[in-house]
């Protein structure tokens, strides 16, 4: 009677033990303490650190970026205006891309060309849908930012962070992420607004980056996309647990001090209690510590 009892006692602690098991993973944050996604490292919201080597650019990125560092240097007197001129406007025509300058800087008027010290453009926040959505939500940002929230004029999607995450754009729901090998994100987004407007640059310098904000944010209104990574028990920004290595792609929708500070909006609200809408940063201090693994889509 009494090893009966004990055994009736040992498998109802057994199922009670199971049960209380079942309900801790059903109550936990998808894939959150389990490690990343799919075994891949630094993908806890949709994204991953790239290998030790370098992406190549592509062929428009050069030269998106070359007509960067004329604008530039223009702006400091370092060149001259009317020559960046003509090569923005053949930048534009050969890449078949909309004119999103205004009327003063298509003339040539250096006020308009030299951008503002500070700019911040109209931002709706998008928590991510999913927890490996962090691609589609800031391409949806990014989106509504320079356009609306305009179907896909690739192939008439409704607007919605699934329909940005299809195979037709970023193809994030088939790969459980928006991998940065892939260029998969600028694929999407560009399909997305109908214009190769966004090139991909792997691991911009700090003083690139304050150059690409300043002239894509400044000078054509355009949201700039980054795909950061932050190492386990390194810097962290914005509230992400310290304990991870997390790749994440974030937008940034405004700048302050000539592009020196930098105003970014991140998806992961939804992912993570800590984490805030916005937040700021110093942009040469940000490039540095989490744009030399992936880097930027601008």
């Amino acid at each position: 009677m009494q090893k009966s009892l004990r055994r009736r006692a040992g498998l109802s602690a057994g199922v009670c033990g199971l049960a209380l098991a079942s309900v801790a993973v059903l109550g936990a944050p998808a894939h959150a303490a389990d490690g990343p996604r799919g075994g891949v490292t630094g993908n806890y919201t949709g994204a991953d650190v790239s290998g030790p080597g370098a992406e190549p650019l592509t062929a428009q990125a050069k030269e998106k970026i070359a007509l960067t560092e004329a604008w530039y240097a223009a702006v400091e007197g370092r060149g001259d205006l009317a020559s960046v001129q003509r090569r923005e406007s053949a930048y534009l025509q050969k890449y078949k891309l909309a004119d999103r300058r205004t009327v003063q800087a298509r003339s040539g008027e250096f006020a308009a060309m030299a951008a503002p010290t500070s700019k911040t453009l109209r931002l709706t926040h998008y928590g991510q849908a999913k927890n490996f959505y962090c691609g589609p939500a800031t391409g949806a940002m990014m989106v509504k930012m320079a356009d609306g929230a305009i179907r896909s004029k690739y192939n008439r999607n409704a607007f919605s962070q699934a329909n940005f995450a299809n195979s037709a754009h970023m193809n994030t729901q088939n790969a459980g992420r928006t991998d940065w090998s892939s260029k998969r994100f600028v694929t999407g987004i560009n399909r997305w607004r109908g214009e190769p407007y966004y090139v991909q640059v792997d691991r911009p310098s700090r003083t690139l980056t304050v150059k690409a904000l300043r002239h894509a944010i400044g000078t054509n209104s355009m949201p700039v996309a980054a795909d950061t990574v932050e190492f386990a028990n390194g810097r962290h920004y914005n509230g992400h647990p310290v304990n991870k290595t997390i790749g994440h792609w974030i937008t940034a929708y405004g700048y302050s001090n000539s592009g020196e500070t930098s105003k970014w909006a991140d998806p992961s609200t939804t992912v993570w209690s800590s984490v805030n809408k916005t937040f700021s940063y110093n942009t040469r201090n940000f490039a540095g510590y989490f744009l030399q693994s992936n880097g930027i889509a601008y």
